[in-house]
């Protein structure tokens, strides 16, 4: 998943399509995970559905301050509850790449933790810094659903791992996805696509980009699709109506150098 003509198609909650530069070609792997209950649980421990308590290592069990690879990074004594192992697999998913497993002890049993997309490989055996910590923040509300169906997705972005490449099979834009869901269990923001996009992803299962999934805890900012200048928010790349947006800020009015973006399309129906 580099910056190669390169697919994924990954099972879980919901399918995820990674889609690179370049014409398109038949998945690579096929990826099953079981029916994850991250996204559907609130929790006083992650303060909403995604966090899971990443915030906090003492409580998520994951730390950006260390390596993956060793117990400070991925503790699994720390992952006995269903919730927090699921948002570890994802945070794992996210970051490395898929020829990378790492085994924990977690509740006295050894648990795999198998990489997919590749979008902080350094975070194996480095720490993880702010650009790798937004990517996988991107990453991982992009995954997010609280319908427990499965939901086919075509991801664009600015990096190597993704690229800015349509599918025809995944035309319309549904979201952005940005934040840092290490720094503050707050910092989890979306950038909903037009109506017919939203609509489109809520009849297939997909809950978080509309208005009456109540955006799964992530704070909502529209206006982001509109070329610049009028769109102070975010960078552009693409035409409007198949935006790549990049570089997200956050607040009322936008503030900050902005965040890695991830942005969603779903099939057409």
């Amino acid at each position: 998943m580099k910056a190669m003509t390169r697919a994924v198609v990954i099972t879980f909650t919901f399918t995820l399509t990674i889609g690179a530069c370049g014409e398109e070609l038949e998945p690579l792997a096929e990826l099953e995970f079981r029916e994850a209950t991250l996204a559907s649980t609130r929790t006083t421990r992650g303060g909403g559905y995604v966090n899971n308590g990443l915030h906090d290592p003492q409580i998520g069990g994951i730390d950006p301050a260390h390596p993956l690879s060793t117990v400070a990074g991925l503790d699994g004594s720390l992952l006995d509850d269903s919730d927090r192992l699921e948002t570890a697999r994802y945070v794992v998913e996210c970051a490395l790449p898929e020829d990378v497993t790492l085994t924990k002890p977690v509740d006295g049993v050894s648990t795999d933790f198998q990489g997919a997309l590749g979008l902080a490989p350094e975070w194996e055996d480095e720490a993880c810094d702010e650009d790798c910590q937004e990517w996988v923040t991107a990453c991982v509300l992009a995954r997010t659903n609280v319908s427990q169906q499965t939901v086919a997705l075509w991801l664009k972005g600015d990096h190597p791992a993704l690229g800015t490449g349509t599918n025809l099979a995944y035309p319309v834009y549904e979201a952005s996805f940005f934040g840092n869901i290490f720094a503050s269990e707050d910092e989890q923001y979306m950038c909903p696509g037009p109506l017919v996009g939203t609509l489109l992803a809520q009849l297939q299962g997909r809950t978080c980009s509309a208005a009456l999934g109540e955006y799964c805890d992530m704070t909502s900012y529209s206006v982001c699709t509109t070329l610049p200048p009028l769109n102070p928010r975010c960078g552009f790349q693409g035409l409007p109506t198949s935006p790549t947006l990049t570089n997200c800020r956050h607040g009322s009015p936008p503030s900050g150098s902005g965040f890695r973006t991830i942005s969603s399309y779903v099939h057409a129906l």
